[in-house]
């Protein structure tokens, strides 16, 4: 039987004692005495109970300037972790997080290839191969073991409301990467699994621990291979009737009168990194000193263009102001729609100050509350995003109405570097 099954027959007062014990990674009884209002038999019994099914454990002793010591209580193994998945076209990234934010690790599986590279449908059977079995380690890891409370992955895709929870048992209902990866979660995890898609993710990600977390609302911009924007308002998810919201490549490009018929996804092609660097070799082909690399990166390609710029290349000027002129304009149309806080570019785009710079200057005479940034989270938004989401829902599943300190754990975590590997 799942552990999850278990957590729904925690008393309240037992809720509400570990929920103050996870918000603050550590604690006391007299902190918890003071933080809940409870009464002290009922702090005293809480602790014990908690203690005796191994959701806490003490962990040395706190000596204050005046009064007497007290022992100290964290969040033990047997309260759970939470799981994100970023399922790319060409990657598969796992994070994994215990519920107080204190301990989370991290992995990567990725093509070889860079944005000149062609681009799939979804990672090699070798990747995914390497994922799963990764994943199946993790689960089986003692001190995970069965106690695994909730999983997101996040999804290349649109996710309407009929498809944002499926079944790890429900496997042979899916095809490809996403079977695999829910056959192996299937042993070790009964409750749904969370998709969401990727962008949305990142924007999660930049509004909980990113350069977001200080404001309502925000848009997160994604020039990758594909094109996307994330909305959030009010702290929340920006979905839309058909969890299409965001689609930039949908937009129809160009509009002007009397420009040629519009393409379905003219938007992302004139957006897609993929553009830059094909510019950037189209303008290079033939000169002496042109770069040897078959699949340069976008870090790469945008330092070798502000190089050139900073030469005099006319050539490297026009490809880099067509580009940052373009990207402004999107930042602007987001803007007029949602009116967000911030817009956030992200993708390695958006890891160049001198581009959000530009992108921002190009911006400013269009639209005077436009605020652009550049990510901090970078190339990991998406599976911080993902993990993000697990681990507030696991808070709820486990805690009921006494979830209200998912936010410290989500700060806690994002205050430490995962541990990557491979």
């Amino acid at each position: 039987m799942h552990d999850d099954a278990r957590s729904t027959e925690l008393p309240p007062t037992q809720r509400h004692v570990l929920s103050h014990t996870l918000g603050h990674g550590s604690t006391t009884r007299p902190r918890l005495l003071a933080a809940t209002g409870l009464s002290k038999p009922s702090v005293n019994d809480a602790v014990s109970f908690l203690e005796r099914a191994g959701y806490v454990r003490r962990n040395g002793r706190h000596v204050p300037a005046t009064g007497k010591p007290a022992v100290v209580f964290e969040a033990a193994e047997e309260v759970g972790w939470a799981l994100g998945i970023d399922l790319g076209s060409s990657h598969i990234e796992l994070m994994a997080v215990d519920l107080a934010g204190t301990d989370s690790t991290h992995v990567s599986f990725a093509e070889p290839g860079g944005p000149g590279a062609a681009r799939p449908r979804e990672p090699s059977p070798p990747v995914v191969e390497r994922a799963v079995e990764r994943l199946v380690a993790w689960c089986a890891r003692p001190d995970r073991l069965r106690r695994l409370r909730a999983v997101t992955i996040a999804v290349p895709q649109i996710v309407d409301a009929g498809r944002r929870q499926v079944s790890a048992a429900d496997a042979d209902r899916e095809r490809g990467a996403l079977a695999a990866l829910l056959r192996a979660l299937a042993d070790h995890y009964e409750g749904p699994v969370r998709l969401e898609n990727n962008v949305n993710c990142s924007a999660v990600a930049e509004m909980r621990i990113g350069v977001g977390a200080e404001v309502p609302s925000l848009a997160y911009l994604q020039l990758g291979v594909g094109v996307g924007a994330g909305i959030i308002n009010e702290g929340r998810l920006v979905r839309g009737a058909h969890g299409a919201a965001g689609e930039l490549s949908r937009l129809p490009f160009p509009w002007a009168d009397g420009a040629e018929q519009a393409s379905r996804y003219a938007m992302e092609d004139r957006l897609a990194a993929s553009r830059l660097v094909d510019s950037y070799r189209s303008g290079r082909s033939g000169r002496s000193g042109s770069s040897g690399d078959a699949n340069p990166s976008v870090g790469h390609v945008v330092r070798s263009i502000l190089a050139d710029v900073a030469a005099g290349s006319t050539e490297a000027r026009a490809v880099y102001d067509g580009y940052v002129r373009d990207v402004a304009r999107a930042c602007v149309a987001l803007a007029a729609v949602v009116d967000p806080d911030l817009v956030v570019i992200g993708g390695e785009i958006g890891d160049v100050p001198e581009v959000v710079e530009a992108v921002q200057a190009a911006a400013r005479p269009l639209h005077e509350f436009l605020v652009v940034s550049g990510s901090v989270i970078g190339e990991l938004a998406t599976v911080f995003g993902a993990v993000v989401l697990s681990l507030e829902e696991a808070h709820v599943k486990l805690l009921g109405e006494h979830a209200v300190h998912a936010a410290a754990a989500v700060d806690r975590l994002g205050a430490r570097p995962s541990q990557a590997a491979e």
